[in-house]
Formats: structure tokens, C-alpha cells, sequence
């Protein structure tokens, strides 16, 4: 599958080793599914769940698969674009870059959603652009892929009633277990380095 082809290069390219537990299956496959399902009438994505699970890594494997088909002439749009969530206030206060952004993109990527500031001020003003961006492209039909480690109930409570609402009309929601590859990444080459030193060791 394409999906998990761009998956395991995407952790290739940090300098680790794919890790494909049952979850990491689960998920690509939820994924695969649900953008090749023409019968579902959602059209964005957010993948929740805890730190170190692998929500990112998908989200730039979906990336990966996106330039693959372009490049290929299959779909015919512009590259996605993705930003930390924290970057939209300042993308806001340019108004060229923000209507970019709101129209123009097929897909706007939102990482770590929930990490930014529920309000921020642009020129004396009080803006929300996350809210704002989500609620614009609902409105138009445009969808956008989020990442976030937000509960249902947080991102109500962040986002309000209104937002909260829009995204359960146009998300996948695909949850992600407890699993964090980061700490079994970082302990699986710490026992290698071990490893390699007791070697080396032994040697002299």
C-alpha cells in the first residue's frame, strides 16, 4: 500500500526504523479507507491521541502520497500545505498569505492543533485564526488535516460550541493508541549503543 510505503520512508528519513504494531496498521489502514471512500460525505481528517504515537509521521506520509499523485498527473492541485498551529497567527497578520491560505490550497494541514493560542491580537484586534481557518473552509467545503493531542471535551471547551460542532460534520476523527515510538525509538538505539560499546570493549 502506497499509504504505508510513504509511512515507513517518513520515519526512514528521522534515522529510525518503521515500527508497524497493530495500531500503526489500524490507522494507516482507517486512513486509506476513508480518502478512497467516495460514499463518505466528510472531507477532512484529525488524528488525536498522545504525544509519540505517530499522528505527525502519518500526517507527512498522507503528504508524501499527495506529491506522489500530483507528480503522476492522477490529481491535479497544488501541494498541501501544513503549518504548526502556532504559525497562523502570523500567517493572519499578512492578508495576501491568510486568503491563500483560505482559499486557495486544497488541503491546509493544522499540526499540534490546540497548542496555540485560543485568541490572539493583530493590530489592536483579538483574532482566533485556528478557529477562524476551520470555520471558513467548512463553510466553503475545503478540507483541512489536523493533528492534535486534544480530548474531545478539550477542544470543545478551546474551540466553543460553534467550531466544535463543524468538525464533527466534516472530520474523520481517527484516534490513536497509547504508544509512544519516540521513547521506543530512543530506547531500542540507547541498547544498541550499549551494544556497541561492551564490543568495543571487549575487543581491546
Amino acid at each position: 500500500m502506497l499509504l504505508c510505503e510513504a509511512y515507513a520512508a517518513e520515519v526512514r528519513s528521522r534515522g529510525h526504523i518503521p515500527i508497524f504494531t497493530e495500531m500503526t496498521r489500524r490507522v494507516i489502514m482507517e486512513l486509506a479507507k476513508f480518502l478512497t471512500d467516495g460514499k463518505d460525505c466528510r472531507f477532512s481528517v484529525m488524528l488525536c491521541g498522545t504525544t509519540g504515537n505517530g499522528k505527525s509521521t502519518l500526517h507527512q506520509a498522507f503528504n508524501r502520497v499527495w506529491s506522489v499523485l500530483i507528480d503522476n498527473n492522477i490529481v491535479h492541485t497544488e501541494q498541501p500545505y501544513m503549518r504548526d498551529a502556532k504559525l497562523f497567527q502570523h500567517i493572519m497578520a499578512y492578508a495576501r498569505n491568510w486568503e491563500e491560505v483560505l482559499r486557495m490550497y486544497t488541503w491546509v494541514g493544522i499540526q499540534d492543533m490546540g497548542k496555540e493560542p485560543g485568541e490572539s491580537m493583530q493590530w489592536g484586534r483579538i483574532t482566533t485564526p485556528v478557529q477562524d481557518l476551520i470555520e471558513f473552509r467548512y463553510d466553503v467545503g475545503l478540507p483541512v488535516f489536523i493533528t492534535t493531542n486534544l480530548t474531545a471535551e478539550q477542544i470543545r471547551e478551546k474551540y466553543q460550541e460553534r467550531t466544535a460542532s463543524r468538525l464533527n460534520d466534516m472530520v474523520k476523527v481517527i484516534i490513536f493508541g497509547d504508544i509512544d515510538y519516540r521513547r521506543m525509538h530512543n530506547e531500542s538505539e540507547g541498547e544498541a549503543d550499549t551494544k556497541s560499546n561492551s564490543q568495543d570493549k571487549s575487543e581491546v
